[in-house]
């Protein structure tokens, strides 16, 4: 949406990241983005950086996304401007990340000019040593998370007047508070999880919608251990998937199993008195003291689920059935990631992260029937654990447009992982020389691998011990 300035103003809001050596567009810092801090997480705080990072330097990019007026980014995030004026307070004054440049009309000092936000986060990104003119605070807090760094050293010459004991003694008790407080949950979600162990059944019913009727047959759980627990309604667990030859998409992001739901066959437990099999009763399934039902979706959620199925494959969708739990809605909801950096529309999550799962892998299975086999009756599974999956957020990096290793908004392959995944077969190489038999056994020093650079000329990343220009660039400078 392209802004207008008003006639009075001289300038545009603008965003720049100071530093050495340039940064592709939309890399962000992960210390700050992983960064535990409550403040960070109650307010707008992560979301006004991650916001501010796809405005950087717009004017020589021609990226045509208009320009961050205090209105612009309070639309964007869905806030009001005075959430937007904590959260710029947030990384302004207490952590120093951005820096707010206030400038004044020309010729009238009494009236206030659009702002200019300056992003410090470019060593973080790059693991390099910061420039003079980085907060003191900022280095503190995130210097740690960079190798090699010597925050006291670098207080020392270029901070000196910063009262770097007193802000540790100050920030130090804070990081122990949150470990002691997520501790302390995670002991709360333990005990839980053993009273569900123990405390029932284990087999807590589907609830559908308010007003919809029930159908299919089956108890499976929809509302413990993972959005993947339980997802069918029906007495079989779902088919074990081939990891080997499945594309990503077609596993689990845990890359478990998932586990079996619903009751019982007779071979496993049961009476055998009578030669009739009864079916399973409701009253067995809901007298379970495990999870509680999850909560009903509101009208406006029902909407946006609806507006996500109608995307769906014609054949898959009816397989789905009319009723949809009340769980699945909400998986529905919860992939769509409304108020965070990575929220996807309907047509977005279905385009870009179901539809690419759905062809790779799913389709076959689906119309060869395994995904729907038959219960006896006339009566058929529903893929609702398929469903979930194919719409899950796997985040696998800090690009906040890559689905599955994809960039859908360049329509090419995500270079963050392709570089993490060169780092990481790096990591796994092992080494290639051997001790001779008859010499006794010796260790072979491993060669480091050499880090990762910023080309001085197309600003292209590659590996060198020194900075300078990457190999496709020397040699088109040397050829001219």
């Amino acid at each position: 949406m392209t802004q207008t300035r008003r006639a009075s103003n001289q300038h545009r809001p603008a965003v720049s990241r100071p530093g050495p050596r340039g940064l592709r567009f939309g890399m962000v810092a992960f210390c700050v983005i992983r960064d535990p801090d409550p403040g960070l997480n109650k307010g707008k705080a992560k979301a006004l950086y991650s916001l501010l990072v796809s405005y950087s330097d717009v004017t020589t990019r021609n990226t045509d996304q208009g320009y961050p007026y205090r209105s612009t980014l309070a639309d964007a995030l869905d806030c009001t401007k005075d959430t937007v004026d904590n959260a710029r307070s947030t990384w302004s004054r207490e952590i120093g990340l951005i820096r707010v440049v206030r400038r004044k009309v020309d010729g009238k000092p009494d009236e206030n000019d659009a702002n200019a936000y300056q992003v410090y986060d470019q060593w973080l990104i790059q693991g390099c040593s910061p420039t003079p003119d980085t907060p003191p605070q900022l280095v503190a807090r995130y210097g740690p998370t960079i190798p090699g760094f010597d925050v006291d050293a670098w207080m020392a010459e270029y901070a000196p007047s910063f009262d770097l004991a007193g802000w540790r003694a100050a920030y130090e008790p804070t990081v122990a508070e949150q470990g002691a407080r997520r501790a302390a949950q995670r002991q709360k979600e333990a005990k839980r999880r053993k009273a569900r162990k123990t405390g029932g059944s284990g087999t807590d019913s589907a609830t559908p919608e308010e007003g919809e009727t029930e159908g299919g047959s089956g108890t499976g759980s929809a509302t413990g251990g993972g959005m993947c627990a339980a997802l069918s309604r029906t007495g079989g667990p779902e088919p074990s998937l081939p990891d080997e030859r499945a594309p990503f998409g077609g596993v689990a992001p845990n890359g478990r199993r998932r586990p079996p739901t619903g009751s019982r066959s007779a071979g496993e437990g049961g009476s055998a008195a009578s030669g009739k099999t009864s079916p399973p009763s409701r009253s067995a399934d809901t007298s379970s003291k495990g999870s509680p039902a999850p909560a009903k979706l509101t009208a406006d959620e029902r909407k946006v689920r609806a507006a996500v199925l109608e995307l769906l494959p014609a054949d898959f969708r009816e397989a789905l059935g009319p009723v949809i739990p009340t769980n699945i809605g909400r998986a529905v909801i919860d992939a769509l990631g409304a108020g965070t950096p990575r929220e996807r529309t309907p047509r977005e999550l279905v385009e870009y992260r179901f539809l690419p799962r759905w062809r790779g892998y799913w389709a076959a299975r689906f119309y060869a029937g395994e995904l729907t086999p038959e219960l006896g009756g006339g009566k058929r599974k529903r893929p609702f654990g398929p469903l979930t999956q194919m719409l899950a957020d796997t985040a696998e990096c800090g690009n906040l447009w890559c689905e599955d290793r994809h960039d859908f908004v360049t329509g090419t392959a995500c270079t963050q992982c392709g570089m993490r995944k060169i780092d990481q077969r790096a990591d796994r190489q092992p080494s290639q020389e051997k001790p001779a038999v008859s010499e006794p056994s010796s260790t072979v020093p491993r060669q480091a691998v050499a880090p990762m650079q910023c080309c001085d000329h197309c600003d292209r990343g590659f590996r060198s011990h020194t900075p300078g220009l990457c190999r496709d660039c020397e040699l088109e400078l040397v050829g001219t």
